[in-house]
């Protein structure tokens, strides 16, 4: 098995766990959508991205470790996964999509690599239960609505780079 196609697992409510073989390079779109009772997934290190609404409202989903193997996490890929308590960003990561983490309602921390250089729109969107993050000095911008209604950030650390915040960022409702 080298890949997973587009919508392949999609809306098998069912399914709680999943462990990929370490042969997988790929995962399309929307591979893992509404799969409501998906608690547990082991990816392998084979793996490089995780596509844009590969996970979209998987609402059970607790926590998740990225291999070290991932460069990038496309846009909505943890779209409304309201349970998603914690999740390990690997050092290899250099780019988060728009709305990847939009309405994780109980994600409380996060500590984003050094690599990173922008976060997106509406990254971290509506994510009320996080209260901490640390900015990474390579960051240079940080997009509209980035930490929109993140009502329960108490602590930013900010980077001493030149960076550009975009509209309403960290605006609270």
């Amino acid at each position: 098995l080298t890949e997973i196609g587009h919508c392949a697992f999609s809306d098998c409510t069912s399914l709680t766990s999943i462990e990929l073989p370490n042969s997988l390079t790929k995962i399309y779109t929307y591979a893992f959508n509404n799969c409501r009772s998906l608690t547990s997934i082991t990816l392998p290190n084979s793996l490089t991205e995780i596509r844009e609404d590969t996970f979209f409202e998987c609402n059970d989903l607790t926590s998740i470790t990225l291999p070290n193997s991932i460069t990038k996490i496309g846009a909505r890929a943890f779209y409304r996964c309201v349970s998603l308590k914690s999740i390990i960003l690997p050092n290899s990561l250099t780019e988060i999509g728009d709305s990847t983490f939009y309405r994780c309602r109980r994600l409380t921390s996060i500590v984003l690599p050094n690599a990173i250089t922008k976060i997106c729109d509406e990254t971290f969107f509506h994510c009320r239960s996080l209260t901490s993050i640390v900015l990474p000095n390579s960051l240079t911008k940080i997009g509209s609505y980035a930490f929109y209604g993140c009502e329960c950030l108490t602590s930013i650390v900010l980077p001493n780079a030149n960076i550009k915040i975009g509209k309403n960022a960290f605006k609270c409702e």
